[in-house]
């Protein structure tokens, strides 16, 4: 196995950012690496890297770099060509590398195989049911930041800036700075449920930095604004509530997105920590 590379290809397009609904697509190797030959750095991003793993880099992926407070995602990635053995590459991780490359983390399903190599056409496979929770969660999280801000325009003592957020399953939440107190409770949730009671379009955007305060992109103090390599920023607008700078996944519309739990408001030195859930689509 060799380890070429296409300097051409780099940084990686990452597929998922414009077809969010792909589960399948078709690309090519780059490079590949056994663990014990990448950098420090690089062997940093997944610590339970062992003899056995490897990391793929492709010209193109719809394989989710973790990142933006929303987990990678996992699946296989196989060789296009027909034959009698493929390899077969289990995807483990989804990191984000640099130079804007994004490499896949994993191990062959039969080491016996020959393994893949630079130039190899691939079809890339993702867990559709992984990304498709991971998708509704991160709409979610958009929804009830966008209810407290509703909130918040109608409850004049009610002064907060987004701070961050997380949208993996089980440890899902917001934060503000300022007080939200735990009485608001009862109307984050019915506010949530009706944007996704109102099916509202989920979609993107692109535009450039000084572009967002006239587009009404909701901004804040710390939030990161990342633009990518053309210089413009990805957004992603619930139309008729609001529009965030956001590298994630989403689904279409919010009804989407299925019942929202808001677990609990948690207050600590200035800050507000709103906890929730989605409940297992029907």
């Amino acid at each position: 196995m060799t380890d070429t590379s296409f300097p051409s290809c780099r940084p990686t397009k990452a597929i998922y950012q414009y077809e969010e609904g792909l589960r399948n697509h078709v690309a090519r190797v780059v490079a590949i690496q056994p663990y014990s030959a990448l950098s420090d750095a690089e062997r940093g991003l997944f610590k339970n890297g062992s003899e056995n793993t490897y990391a793929l880099e492709t010209n193109e992926t719809i394989f989710y770099a973790q990142g933006g407070g929303q987990p990678f995602d996992t699946g296989h990635i196989k060789t296009a060509s027909q034959g009698d053995k493929h390899p077969k590459f289990i995807v483990e991780s989804v990191r984000n590398a640099s130079e804007g490359r994004i490499l896949h983390f994993g191990h062959f399903e039969d080491p016996s195989i020959p393994k893949l190599e630079a130039g190899d056409m691939v079809e890339q496979h993702i867990d559709g049911a992984k990304r498709d929770l991971n998708s509704r969660i991160h709409t979610a999280g958009h929804i009830i930041a966008l209810s407290i801000r509703k909130l918040a325009q109608q409850e004049h003592d009610l002064n907060v800036t987004e701070l961050k957020a997380q949208h993996y399953p089980d440890t899902s939440f917001v934060e503000f700075q300022g007080s939200i107190d735990g009485t608001f409770k009862e109307a984050i949730q019915q506010q949530a449920g009706q944007y996704v009671k109102d099916a509202l379009p989920v979609k993107l955007a692109w535009y450039l930095p000084n572009e967002l305060y006239a587009q009404e992109v909701i901004t804040a103090e710390g939030m990161p604004i990342i633009a990518g390599a053309d210089g413009k920023v990805r957004v992603v607008d619930i139309v008729g509530a609001g529009a965030y700078p956001c590298g994630g996944t989403h689904v279409p519309d919010t009804s989407r997105v299925g019942e929202i739990v808001v677990r609990s408001i948690k207050r600590q030195k200035g800050n507000s920590k709103v906890s929730y859930a989605v409940l297992d689509a029907k």
